[in-house]
């Protein structure tokens, strides 16, 4: 998906108007069709920062660089598995390496 793309799901998910939108973020109810449509990206980074921090994601997710949304989630799980001992921090990285494998294997 493309930034505008991910730009009009996130406010269509929250039943907002792009004018909603750029009165929060202090731009052009314009701007923000321009950037949906693809017609225009944020020049300034401030702008970007503002989207993600609404819409609780990333700026790798609005850029399409990640599809993990939700920054607080990936937080909660760095955080507990720092707080694990090196054992079982291998142990979560084995189960882990399992399940991606069986979502590889193919269905029979």
């Amino acid at each position: 998906m493309t930034f505008g793309e991910r730009l009009r799901q996130l406010r269509e998910e929250r039943n907002l108007t792009q004018k909603a939108i750029a009165g929060i973020i202090g731009i052009s109810p314009r701007m923000v069709s321009f950037y949906e449509s693809g017609a225009h990206f944020p020049r300034e980074e401030g702008t970007l920062l503002k989207l993600a921090q609404f819409f609780g994601v990333s700026t790798d997710y609005l850029l399409g660089y990640s599809d993990v949304r939700c920054v607080e989630q990936l937080r909660k799980l760095n955080q507990a598995f720092q707080g694990l001992p090196e054992a079982e921090r291998e142990s979560l990285m084995d189960y882990l390496d399992f399940l991606s494998a069986k979502q590889k294997r193919p269905k029979t």
